[in-house]
């Protein structure tokens, strides 16, 4: 009797265990992807493909097979076709370990600033390096960028302005205390100040010799604007330059405008370089691998890994069992 209760304690009780945390993990992760297949309208040999690349990302990084297709889920519900999202997933998780997000959280993030750049799922890498790299360079978080393109990402992108130029602009902002909602807030009027300017505004511009459109009727870049208004603004006091930014700009833009074109066309330069730093997040989610925490969440998303390639299996004749009983 004795030899019996030890045999269950040591060796019957931590089997069953791991036979409950395999079943538990492998139902988990089968629910995310029948619900991705549900909203991208996968085949199953895309499933498939999507499945595999879950459970290999999840023993290769600091993310379970699940929180990877938990992202893949937000991916797709973004709108982003299942080639798509296989593309995106990968650069999508070094953004989540990089700013130390959820990895749902990190794919809405990610397939918000493609959407709103019109930019293709392969850039979603680039994406996560720009977001990551002035998380780096400044004193703005992850989310802080977030919030900005939130509010500043569509007007940017309507007017032909890229992302990287948005991202300086936020991390500058940011080193100045203007951040998250509130930065992208002043940047978003600032550009539709820019964009379409009131009648005073435009003969400010004018008679500061500020062009804000090309001859074919493109506007300039971000960058190219702020370097002109630094330019026109260099001989004007502090009471010419307020008036003349109150007039552009009104209450809300001058807080960016100010800021920008105080620190100048070398800051912006300077910034733009940091942020478009290639392997930015994927350094960043390597580094948070490293020593033990790193070898710790290594191993629980192995383990993981193996507990649902070990009972994806037997799902359908299981749960085929509890529905009859």
């Amino acid at each position: 009797g004795s030899i019996g209760t030890a045999m269950s304690l040591a060796v019957t009780a931590p089997l069953a265990g791991i036979d409950v945390m395999a079943v538990k993990s492998a139902a988990g992760f089968e629910q995310s992807m029948n619900v991705v297949q549900q909203v991208s309208g996968a085949t199953e040999s895309a499933m498939s493909s999507l499945q595999a690349q879950a459970i290999q990302l999840g023993a290769d990084t600091s993310f379970s097979a699940g929180e990877a297709a938990q992202g893949m889920l937000e991916l797709a519900k973004a709108g982003l076709a299942p080639a798509q999202v296989m593309e995106a997933i990968a650069g999508t998780l070094d953004l989540a370990a990089a700013g130390n997000l959820s990895v749902a959280q990190a794919a809405e993030i990610s397939a918000n600033a493609l959407n709103s750049f019109n930019l293709p799922a392969s850039e979603a890498t680039r994406v996560a390096d720009l977001l990551a790299a002035a998380a780096n360079s400044s004193s703005v978080e992850v989310t802080d960028m977030a919030y900005g393109f939130q509010m500043a990402g569509a007007v940017f992108a309507s007017n032909k302005q890229s992302i990287d130029d948005l991202s300086t602009a936020m991390a500058i902002l940011g080193n100045n205390g203007l951040k998250g909602l509130d930065a992208g807030t002043s940047l978003k009027t600032m550009m539709m100040s820019l964009a379409a300017p009131t009648d005073k505004a435009r003969a400010e511009l004018n008679n500061l010799g500020i062009a804000i459109y090309n001859a074919d009727g493109s506007m300039r870049s971000f960058e190219a604007i702020i370097g002109s208004l630094e330019t026109a603004t260099a001989g004007l006091n502090d009471e010419q330059r307020n008036l003349a930014f109150s007039t552009i700009f009104g209450s809300d833009a001058i807080r960016a405008a100010n800021i920008l074109v105080g620190e100048g066309a070398d800051e912006f330069a300077r910034m733009n370089k940091a942020v478009n730093a290639q392997g930015a997040a994927a350094q960043v989610a390597n580094a948070r691998m490293k020593g033990m925490a790193g070898a710790v969440e290594y191993l629980k998303g192995s383990i993981d890994s193996f507990l649902i390639n070990t009972a994806l299996p037997w799902l359908d004749t299981m749960s085929g069992l509890v529905r009859g009983a």
